[in-house]
């Protein structure tokens, strides 16, 4: 009997704790990967300001100096999610562990081919080797100003070079290559300059914010509020530019004068909106998508194409009640 009354006393300590509203467990900080580019400075605002928290979810930022660690980890499990290229996702994609769910970014001339002083134009790269990051969003950039140029894959040398490394390549290893800022801005001090960039090849390059599907099922309000967060991180740039060069300049070890959006277009909530329509041009991250999936299949990289319909998700975009 002293058994029986006993367990019903917790029984009945566990209902009167749920009915007055005991508190729930505490989702852990999201881990969110990035590396140096403009359009994930957002995310620095974003956490001095306290924009997270004012939105309600805790976020734990990796900044790592390498662009593809973010991909390993995402693909390892020890991140959330990621800032990266939308192509760069795809081999996660097809076994459905990932979600894109917001386009922060165009590259607008913020993605540059770097040469020497001897190249005048793309035309004069014939014979010569090219820098160039096998497989990624570059090679996509370099193999559209070939075929621009009427310049064959077999009249060039793809040397594998990844954009953080080419300032230091230049003139050594190859003769041309792919970069973006800040080693644009360090190429163009070592006497190099942009024979190419993809202002010339608008919405070619869309870089985005990648969620492990299985975050995103599981906490939808989380990520709702990571993206909510954001988008007031980039009006907040907009409207501060200088003391947000500075915050972003003291995260990055960058000086302010070198934190610019200058060369990307940032995307809003309109802009996303509108993107994540389908289309026949890369106005749309599905035709986009699809373009990079066709590369990666003729290269070997992937055996087949994902569902874009299960990875391309804008249902976060909406906060609850609109």
């Amino acid at each position: 009997m002293k058994t029986y009354r006993f367990l019903s006393l917790l029984v009945i300590t566990a209902f009167i704790l749920s009915a007055c509203g005991a508190p729930a467990e505490k989702n852990p900080p999201l881990k969110v990967g990035w590396s140096l580019w403009p359009g994930w400075y957002p995310l620095v605002i974003a956490q001095d300001q306290g924009l997270f928290e004012k939105h309600g979810v805790e976020v734990e930022l990796a900044s790592y100096p390498l662009y593809g660690q973010t991909l390993a980890e995402l693909d390892s499990s020890k991140i959330d999610a990621g800032g990266l290229v939308v192509g760069d996702a795809l081999p996660l994609a097809t076994e459905g562990k990932v979600k894109i769910v917001l386009i922060t970014d165009n590259s607008n001339g913020g993605d540059s081919i770097m040469a020497s002083a001897d190249i005048a134009s793309p035309a004069d790269l014939r014979g010569k080797r090219i820098g160039v990051g096998l497989g990624t969003f570059g090679e996509v950039l370099v193999r559209e100003m070939l075929k621009r140029n009427n310049i064959s894959l077999g009249d060039v040398t793809l040397v594998n070079v990844a954009p953080e490394n080419l300032p230091a390549e230049l003139g050594k290893t190859v003769d041309a290559g792919h970069t973006y800022e800040p080693y644009t801005s360090e190429a163009l001090q070592n006497g190099y300059k942009t024979v190419f960039s993809s202002a010339e090849t608008p919405g070619l390059i869309p870089d985005v914010f990648i969620f492990r599907s299985k975050v995103a099922t599981e906490r939808p309000e989380d990520v709702r509020a990571f993206i909510a967060a954001f988008f007031e991180a980039q009006d907040w740039w907009a409207a501060h530019p200088e003391e947000a060069a500075t915050l972003i300049a003291q995260a990055t070890g960058l000086t302010p004068a070198e934190i610019s959006s200058e060369g990307l277009k940032l995307f809003n909530k309109a802009d996303n909106t509108n993107a994540f329509k389908t289309g026949e041009n890369t106005a749309s991250i599905f035709f986009t998508t699809q373009l990079y999936a066709d590369f990666q299949i003729q290269t070997g990289r992937l055996n087949f194409a994902p569902d874009l319909n299960q990875l391309l998700d804008a249902s976060f975009l909406s906060q609850e009640g609109e």
